[in-house]
């Protein structure tokens, strides 16, 4: 049996997994998709602390942490604080995070403008994450790509950055051919590449 949490994106809620959450749990898994503390409220160290507490309490051990859309830098900046935790990262359409990049800075550095994706400028989307590059390269990662994503543009540069690092990051990838929200369209689909990842 493995661990999961899933950490949804910005402007959605723990709700997008439910469908996820119930194939994994018919599976065995012990599965988490909590609603993290709105980008108005909080900033960037508070999500993450949120799903740090979480392991905690929960007295979590190998979990595979699954990341949509802006929750990439969540994921990352957990791992960061308790890599001993974590068995395996999934990014589902997201950036891949660059240490001292705000989420702001890697859609910007993909050419995309965040005013084109009616992105606000709020804390969590704009402060700089910092983390261990070195440390993030040994943590085995999983990409899901979304091939009919609204963010495509922004998606195909991210993916492209890691079919051309899949050695020396330790990156396996995937194609759904879905929209940004794979979770709700394709849920068998997502549980499988995640079922496989927690084995």
């Amino acid at each position: 049996m493995a661990d999961y949490i899933l950490v949804h994106g910005a402007r959605n809620d723990g709700s997008v997994w439910d469908e996820v959450v119930s194939l994994l749990q018919e599976r065995g898994q012990r599965a988490f998709a909590p609603t993290l503390s709105g980008p108005e409220d909080v900033d960037l160290d508070d999500n993450i602390s949120e799903v740090c507490d979480i392991i905690t309490r929960e007295n979590l051990d190998k979990v595979v942490l699954v990341g949509h859309s802006y929750a990439a830098m969540v994921i990352t900046g957990v791992v960061d604080r308790m890599p001993e935790r974590i068995k395996n990262l999934v990014f589902i359409d997201s950036a891949v995070p660059a240490s001292g990049k705000s989420l702001f800075d890697m859609i910007e550095s993909y050419g995309v403008s965040t005013a084109e994706y009616g992105l606000e400028p709020e804390r969590p989307f704009t402060e700089p994450l910092y983390f261990d590059e070195e440390r993030m390269r040994r943590i085995p990662k999983t990409y899901i790509h979304c091939t009919e994503s609204e963010f495509l543009e922004a998606g195909k540069a991210a993916f492209r950055h890691v079919v051309e690092h899949t050695e020396r990051d330790r990156w396996d990838f995937f194609e759904l051919e879905t929209d940004h929200h794979c979770m709700v369209s394709e849920p068998r689909k997502v549980a499988e590449i995640l079922l496989w990842e927690g084995a």
